[in-house]
C-alpha cells in the first residue's frame, strides 16, 4: 500500500497528519496494557484521497484517507474508526472518548448518502453492514460501553448527548434537502 499511495501521502508537517497521529498516540498510550498494543510499531500514513476509508495492517501501518477526515465531525468519531481499525472495539473505551459519537458517525454517513442521491448498494451485496444498521448496532452497545468507560475511571460524558444533537440537525437537513449541501461537491 505504501508504494500504491506514495505520491499522494501527506507529509508529517501537515496538520491533518498531525491530527491523526495525536489520536493514534492517545489510543496507544491509553491501552498500553493490552497485549500487542505497545509492542506494535504503529506508523501513520494519511492519503490525499476523497474516499471515506481507513485501514490498519498487521505490521502496524495505519492508512487514513482525507475523505474520512472530512466525514468525521470530531476527534471522538475519528478515534472510533481508528480504534476499530487498530483492534476492533477494545481501544476506544479506555481512551475515555465519548462512546456515543460512534453511532453518530454512521448516522451522519447515512444522511450524506441520502443527500448525495447516489443509488445505495444493497446490504446483501456489500462487504459491510449498512450505515443505518451499524449505527443501530452501536446504539445497542453504548449502554455497556458507558459502563466499561466508567469502570476505567473516565470523566463524565459531556452534555448534551451528541446523538440527540445530530438527530435534530439531520431532521432539519432532510426536511429541506433542496437547501442542503450534498456530499457530491
Amino acid at each position: 500500500m505504501i508504494e500504491e499511495f506514495k505520491d499522494i501521502m501527506l507529509s508529517k508537517e501537515d496538520s491533518r497528519y498531525q491530527h491523526v497521529q495525536r489520536i493514534v498516540d492517545l489510543l496507544i498510550s491509553s491501552n498500553s496494557d493490552l497485549p500487542g498494543v505497545f509492542e506494535t510499531e504503529w506508523v501513520v500514513h494519511v492519503v490525499e484521497n476523497p474516499d471515506i476509508n481507513a485501514c490498519a495492517l498487521p505490521n502496524g501501518q495505519i492508512f487514513v484517507f482525507t475523505g474520512l477526515l472530512e466525514a468525521a465531525l470530531d476527534a471522538h468519531q475519528l478515534s472510533f474508526i481508528l480504534g476499530h481499525e487498530m483492534a476492533h472495539a477494545l481501544l476506544e473505551h479506555t481512551a475515555c472518548v465519548d462512546v456515543r459519537a460512534s453511532s453518530v458517525f454512521w448516522k451522519q454517513m447515512e444522511v450524506l448518502g441520502t443527500l448525495s442521491k447516489d443509488t445505495p448498494i444493497p446490504e446483501w451485496l456489500s462487504t459491510h453492514p449498512s450505515h443505518e444498521n451499524r449505527a443501530d448496532h452501536l446504539d445497542r452497545l453504548i449502554p455497556e460501553a458507558i459502563k466499561l468507560r466508567e469502570s476505567c475511571n473516565c470523566p463524565a460524558l459531556p452534555f448534551p448527548d451528541p446523538r440527540e444533537v445530530f438527530n435534530l440537525t439531520a431532521k432539519q437537513l432532510l426536511q429541506a434537502p433542496e437547501n442542503a449541501i450534498t456530499a457530491n461537491k
